[in-house]
């Protein structure tokens, strides 16, 4: 499990005994950020794991056998360009020659990639600094950059350090994050804990939509972070269970921006629909729907 409120579904399952509901024993082992959750999964240290679809892009150029299970909650304002003085780059022509921390081939790059295309700015001469994650919001605190390209918590981690929103403009449906169940295609974990599992993790997202205020709170006491935080981007998460022709859309264009950039082999190129397990999520549902 990656430690953020995107694995707020495998979080409540837990605390309010969905697994065990559906015959479940399970163990949440606790990760910072998809790369490594995928990594464990490939490693066999556990059975499933989450990530964004950024991670399943990136390893699907590398192997092709595990498999997305289903996709658990989106959000279409999680990445953004922030600035300690993000009033001085509303009008986008201003980021030219500006340094813009990035965390790069990864959701950070493709964001600001996308901004350019989509305002028709990739002529702007623009200075990419290349930092990790945990370096981002230093290096702008430290005037290294002027910009960086970032993820939640970030944005809101940056706000208690001003008196306004850090955001430069708003990139709202821009780019849509997904986290993902995923899973190796051999194990030892039969349809039917797939599909229990499947179960446990629905019944959360219901109990999610009835009960907003306690799911926060559950995840503020979880992830050891103020209820505020947790407010702060909550409405931009769509929690649900699915697999859709969104998300494959998605990844084929991260895909496409990854061979533009060099960031894989265009010869390693698959069809992303070897790694979509639908055939699990349909059974599912139509289980669930008592057909």
């Amino acid at each position: 499990m990656s430690n953020t409120p995107l694995s707020a579904p495998f979080f409540i399952a837990e605390k309010m005994g969905f697994f065990a509901d559906n015959n479940l024993n399970v163990e949440l082992v606790r990760f910072d950020g998809g790369v490594k959750c995928f990594n464990a999964l490939i490693n066999q240290q556990v059975d499933f794991a989450t990530s964004s679809e950024t991670v399943v892009m990136f390893n699907s150029f590398k192997r092709t056998d595990f498999s997305v299970i289903a996709s658990f909650v989106e959000s279409d304002n999680d990445v953004k360009l922030l600035s300690l003085t993000p009033e001085k780059y509303r009008q986008l022509n201003n980021i030219a020659n500006t340094r813009i921390g990035i965390v790069k081939g990864s959701a950070s790059e493709f964001f600001l990639d996308t901004l350019l295309i989509m305002y028709n700015k990739t002529h702007l001469p623009i200075d990419r600094v290349y930092l990790t994650s945990d370096q981002l919001i230093p290096a702008l605190l430290n005037d290294r950059v002027d910009i960086i390209s970032a993820w939640e918590p970030l944005g809101y981690m940056l706000s208690e350090h001003m008196s306004q929103a850090a955001d430069i403009i708003n990139s709202r449906g821009l780019y849509h994050l997904s986290f993902n169940l995923i899973g190796l295609k051999h194990t030892s974990v039969d349809e039917k804990h797939k599909l229990a599992l499947l179960k446990a993790i629905s019944d959360a997202t219901v109990y999610t939509h009835k009960h907003p205020k306690h799911a926060q709170k559950i995840i503020s006491q979880v992830l050891n972070i103020t209820p505020s935080q947790i407010e702060y981007s909550w409405a931009d998460y769509t929690f649900r269970l699915s697999l859709s022709n969104a998300l494959f859309s998605n990844i084929q264009t991260q895909s496409q921006w990854a061979i533009d950039n060099q960031l894989v082999p265009v010869e390693n190129r698959v069809d992303f629909r070897q790694v979509f397990d639908r055939k699990l999520l349909e059974t599912f549902n139509n289980k669930e729907a008592g057909w």
